[in-house]
């Protein structure tokens, strides 16, 4: 059973606290080309829609205030699409370390998410992740792919 949820609208608010968190995120081993394109790419696409003028580098500059999390977020849909999001972008370089283990679950614990729901929406990010590399034909980069996600 996934956890995906249907999108809820994402305000600029809610984005601009996602990328910031996501910021922090990819900090936590080293940004990677890979977190760095996709984290920009999505900021980029949604300050174009919403018409906002506070560029990605502006947004970054500026540190999440966690406090602020409960109160950005306070939809199930919301926490579990921030959630989500953080854990895709953690898988984006292949690997989901202890380090951003770690903030996921402290971004969860303060959104008030049980344990076993991060846990589902972890392994439904990697089950998605998983179906979409599935048809490659080398299949000792797959198995190669997969140990890393496990940690």
């Amino acid at each position: 059973m996934s956890v995906f949820t249907s999108p809820q609208k994402l305000e600029i608010h809610h984005v601009q606290a996602l990328v910031r968190a996501m910021h922090a995120l990819a900090l936590a081993d080293g940004i990677h080309d890979a977190e760095r394109v996709m984290l920009r790419g999505f900021y980029e696409s949604c300050q174009a829609d919403a018409g906002a003028l506070t560029t990605f580098d502006e947004i970054v500059r500026v540190p999440l205030d966690p406090s602020t999390l409960a109160e950005t977020f306070n939809t199930a849909e919301l926490k579990s699409t921030f959630l989500q999001s953080l854990v895709f972008l953690a898988f984006a370089d292949g690997h989901y370390t202890d380090g951003e283990r770690q903030q996921v679950k402290a971004h969860a614990n303060t959104l008030g998410v049980p344990a076993e729901q991060l846990a589902a929406i972890e392994d439904s990010v990697q089950d998605h992740l998983m179906q979409q590399i599935s048809r490659i034909q080398n299949t000792d980069a797959l198995r190669e792919v997969a140990a890393g996600m496990k940690g």
